[in-house]
Formats: C-alpha cells, structure tokens, sequence
C-alpha cells in the first residue's frame, strides 16, 4: 500500500471533522456517548502517526497546518468528552454553564485577535477593559449557576477565567504607559493612530446600519475612548506642544463626538420603542447577513489569497450579535433567540477556527517567499 500524502491526511480529516459534525454538533451533551469520541481520537492519533512518517516540518508548505488542525482537533475532542460526562454529573444548569463557557472562549478569542503578540501602544484600551469587565460578569453568573461544588472540568473553567482576568488587568495598566511613552511629537502622532481606529470601528459597525441591531455599549466605548485621547491632545497642547496637525485632530475628534453622542442617542430612542422580540429579529437577519458574506467572500476559497481583516471583522461583528441575543435572552426567553443564539455560537466557532487556519496559511505562505 503507497504512503499517504499530506493531501490524504487532510482529505482524513476532513471526514473525521464531518462525523464530529454529525454525532456532536448541536446535539444536547446529555444524550450522546462519549464513547464515540474515542474512535475519534484513535483516528486522529492514526493520521498523526502517518504525518510523522512522512516528516511533519518537510512534507510540503501544508505539513505544519495539518499538523496543527489534528492536534487541535485532538484537544476539543478530549474536552468534549469531559463535558459531556461532567452535563451528565451537572444536570440541566450545565448548558447554562456551557454557554457562559462558550462566551468565555470568544472573549479570549477577541484578546488574541487584537491584542496578543502587538504593540501596546497601538491597542484599544476600551476594548480591553471591555474584555476585562465581560470576564468578571462571565465568572459571577458561572459560580451563581454552578454552586459551590463544581465537576473538575467547570472548576478549570472558572479558573480559567479567573487568571486571564488578572492578565487583562495587568495590561489594563501597561497599555496607558506605553501610549503616552515618547516625544510630544510621537504621543502627538500616536493619538492621531488611536483616534482613526476608534473612527474606523464606528464606520464598520454603525454608519449605514440598522440602528435596532446595534449595541448601544460599543458606542459608547468609542465615544469614551475619544473623550480620552482628545483629553492627552489637550495635554499635550497645554504642555507647549506647538503642532498644526494636533490642534487640527482635536477638532475633528470633537465635530465627531457630538455625532456620534447623537447617534448614540437615536440608537437608545430607537430600540427603546421597539418590542424586545423585534430586536431578537433584528438580531437574527443581521446573523444572516454575515453568513451570507462569508459564504460571498470565504466559503471554499484558497485561504491563502482572502483577507484576513475582513475575516477578522466578520467575526468581531458576528461576536456583537451573539453578545446582545445573550444579553436580551436574558431579560427574556424566546424560542426563536434561543434557536437564533445556537446558531450564531456555532458559526462564530468555525469562523474563529477558520481565521487561526488562514492565518496560519498565509503565515506559511509567507515564510516560503522569504526563503
């Protein structure tokens, strides 16, 4: 028998994804077996085995992607099956501990995303202590559900939590050091940098957008943030900095705080006459709109030649939706939110997974360039 290629091993798994798929996804974790997952693993475990045989880091450009999805797959499996016997331990408060474990996830998503790996002096403060605040409120409602005796799996999971909470607010002090680090000049033009991206998240989730489906919260982090940076422009300026361009961007900050605070305004008028069970609805043909994007833009394209930052921005604008249908699903049930919710979770798990997998491809694809 010829030796399987790379090719083989990712068409494998492919198919050990599609039955994962089938026997798991969607289904309440009370109901299935575990067991399967172990014929998973052992599949997997196999693929891995002939990947080493042909060299995983000299088998061609895809070798260390494979490599990496089969590992990952490996971990969820496991999780899962530690999940499913800990529903069974639980009872019904697991799936509501499940979906806050879920939010969780998507959070340290987000953080990895934007701010992971890059320069502090250009990151989101708000964002970040957006992050930090969602954790906390993720923690309280895990315990409130839980009790005090938690199965190991939930206990990790809250600990989890716990530890990058702290880690968020260490950076929650190390960012405002790095951004006013510098020449006037520098912090000048670094102010300029954080007030064009604060403009940019308003046009990519507001401008042109159904003011029903918006969050009111990310506009006034925006509006927050602003307040903040045109407040070191003035600093700066009291200080003896003498710069055109600075004088000029305090300005513009300003003529745009006073839209988007009347914005935020229509936002709050509009969604406060509107029945809750029309924003869930406005919730979900927004979802459906994204899907629809992505299906345009990512669904069986080269991973190599499609944008990252748009992948990017399909998810941090999936994760708004999903955010607001927990938040009203709280306040009140609603079958349609509920089935709404499910769907947007699993779709905003496989596109988190799709931008690690592009990229990594676009990753590999440049190392080779450069070699």
């Amino acid at each position: 028998m010829s030796e399987k290629t790379v090719a083989d091993i990712e068409t494998e798994l492919q198919a050990v994804d599609k039955a994962y798929e089938e026997a798991f996804s969607g289904k309440d974790r009370h109901t299935v077996d575990p067991s399967q997952l172990s014929g998973l693993l052992d599949k997997v475990a196999g693929l891995k085995a002939d990947l080493d045989k042909l060299g995983a880091l000299t088998a061609g450009d895809n070798a260390a992607t494979v490599l990496q999805a089969l590992s990952d797959r490996e971990t969820l499996y496991k999780r899962e099956q530690a999940l499913i016997n800990a529903a069974k331990e639980m009872g019904p408060a697991f799936e509501r501990f499940s979906g806050e474990g879920a939010a969780a996830n998507f959070v340290f998503d987000r953080y990895n995303r934007h701010f992971a790996g890059q320069s502090r002096d250009t990151r989101d403060l708000g964002l970040l202590r957006e992050l930090s605040e969602e954790l906390k409120g993720i923690k309280k409602r895990m315990l409130a559900i839980g009790g005090k005796k938690l199965p190991e799996p939930m206990a990790r999971d809250v600990e989890l939590v716990t530890s990058n909470i702290e880690r968020y607010q260490i950076e929650e002090r190390e960012v405002p050091k790095a951004q006013s680090a510098g020449t006037a000049e520098e912090q000048a033009n670094r102010l300029a940098f954080l007030a064009n991206h604060q403009f940019a998240v308003y046009q990519a989730f507001f401008a042109g957008q159904s003011r029903i489906s918006r969050r009111p919260q990310l506009l006034v982090r925006v509006v927050d943030n602003l307040k903040r940076i045109k407040t070191a422009m003035f600093e700066l300026k009291s200080r003896g900095l003498k710069q055109a361009s600075n004088d000029g961007n305090i300005g513009v900050i300003d003529s745009r705080l006073k839209a988007f605070e009347t914005e935020l305004g229509e936002i709050r008028k509009v969604r406060s006459g509107t029945p809750l069970t029309d924003i869930m609805g406005a919730l979900g043909g927004a979802a459906n709109d994204l899907f629809e994007e992505y299906r345009k833009d990512f669904a069986g394209k080269d991973r190599t030649s499609v944008s990252l930052d748009q992948l990017n921005a399909l998810v941090d604008k999936l994760d708004e939706l999903r955010r607001q249908m927990e938040e009203l699903g709280r306040v009140e049930k609603s079958e349609m939110n509920t089935k709404n919710l499910n769907v947007v979770r699993d779709y905003q798990t496989s596109w988190v997974r799709e931008y690690q997998a592009v990229k990594a491809a676009q990753q590999g694809q440049a190392a080779v360039r450069a070699t």
